[in-house]
């Protein structure tokens, strides 16, 4: 990833808040197929193929033919636009896909096929949709279940002449509904370095999962947020006509906000430092008064640019220098002085920056503190984004 910030796409259910939100939406085909109207985005999104239910309900792909599926592509490129890329009608390699059974009152069909025919079906179907539309913005997905169908389907790549390295996107599969992250850390990992460069999107990992290995993707999708607000049967005030935010665009973005605001902890650490598991958190060593300081200077300069991100904020809101230092209770003159302060570029790189500086990825508590006050810059933010009349 060369040190890129990983890009968030927000899973939904209702295709209509492509025109209430610019921040990047994840939409599977089976909620947009079967609309005669289609909403116009506002920002970018990229399209699901329905992969998981079509195989887990019917075992196969013949009611949704290549020719069918690009013919949909196209119409959602064209008509709602901004499209940054679509998955392929990929096969998933879980055990309970290919042999059938049930998961709670979840009924597998089994596709009843090896793994190794999921994996040449997989890349021959990207091969199939390229012939058809080789305009359309059809990413690869690489299959398996253990580590070495992973590194065989690289090879079925390549064999086939697609170079992942070379694609904007290529998705990996099968890894969401993993329990264990360190094996899908892994995984992920033996792809990363099978094929330096390459931008992986992963499909619905967990925040688990993100926090382990998110810094080894170019992007992710989740819809977490509204199996989370059904299970816990969250409500918002002021949320009414529904039991639960299950399908609550408000409640998506706080949800948003907050895995946002965790990941940028992880994403600008600097150094690796793990505390010792056999000690308890009260047996932690008590901080240095060197580390001490290092993490006041820290907040003090992570202070500040936070006040700088936000009044540039305000201003290419609109505000003037008077509403902005009355909102804020700052003289105009340090308002002026702030907004003339060179812009150092993306936020997230200069946290890092200023992580490396203070060294405070060098210790266990220091370390905590500092994604602690990166959480708050981030999710502070991000309350000025989001959704029109959400």
């Amino acid at each position: 990833m060369d040190g890129a910030p990983m890009k968030f796409y927000l899973g939904c259910h209702q295709p209509h808040w492509l025109t209430r939100t610019a921040d990047p939406l994840f939409i599977s085909d089976t909620r947009l197929r079967d609309r005669k109207s289609l909403p116009r985005a506002l920002g970018e999104w990229a399209l699901d193929s329905g992969g998981f239910t079509q195989l887990q309900k019917h075992g196969n792909w013949d009611s949704v033919t290549p020719r069918q599926y690009v013919d949909r592509v196209r119409r959602y490129h064209d008509e709602i636009g901004n499209l940054t890329f679509s998955a392929q009608q990929d096969w998933m390699s879980e055990p309970i896909v290919i042999h059938g059974g049930r998961i709670g009152n979840t009924v597998f069909a089994g596709t009843h096929l090896s793994v190794a025919e999921h994996l040449h079906r997989t890349v021959g179907n990207l091969i199939d949709l390229r012939s058809l539309a080789p305009d359309l913005p059809i990413a690869p997905t690489i299959q398996g279940f253990e580590r070495a169908d992973y590194e065989l389907c690289l090879e079925l790549y390549a064999k086939a002449g697609i170079d992942l390295a070379a694609e904007p996107v290529v998705a990996t599969g099968s890894v969401c509904r993993r329990q264990n992250t360190r094996e899908a850390a892994e995984i992920i990992t033996a792809i990363t370095d099978a094929v330096p460069h390459i931008r992986l999107h992963g499909f619905g990992i967990k925040t688990s999962g993100l926090a382990e290995y998110g810094s080894k993707l170019a992007s992710s999708d989740s819809t977490a947020w509204s199996d989370t607000a059904r299970r816990q049967k969250i409500l918002l005030s002021g949320c009414t006509g529904h039991k639960t935010c299950a399908n609550c665009i408000r409640w998506a973005f706080q949800w948003r906000a907050k895995v946002l605001a965790s990941l940028a902890g992880h994403e600008t650490r600097t150094a690796l430092c793990r505390p010792n598991p056999r000690r308890s958190r009260s047996k932690q060593p008590a901080l240095t008064t060197s580390s001490r300081l290092a993490l006041s200077r820290f907040r003090d300069e992570a202070a500040h640019l936070e006040l700088a991100a936000s009044i540039r904020w305000a201003r290419r809101d609109g505000m003037t220098l008077r509403q902005i230092a009355e909102a804020m209770d700052l003289s105009t003159s340090r308002v002026t002085r702030i907004l003339a302060e060179p812009d150092n570029g993306p936020v997230v790189e200069q946290l890092r920056a200023l992580r490396q500086k203070w060294g405070v990825d060098t210790d266990p508590g220091t370390r905590a503190a500092a994604d602690q006050a990166i959480a708050c810059l981030v999710a502070a933010a991000l309350t000025d984004t989001g959704t029109a009349d959400a």
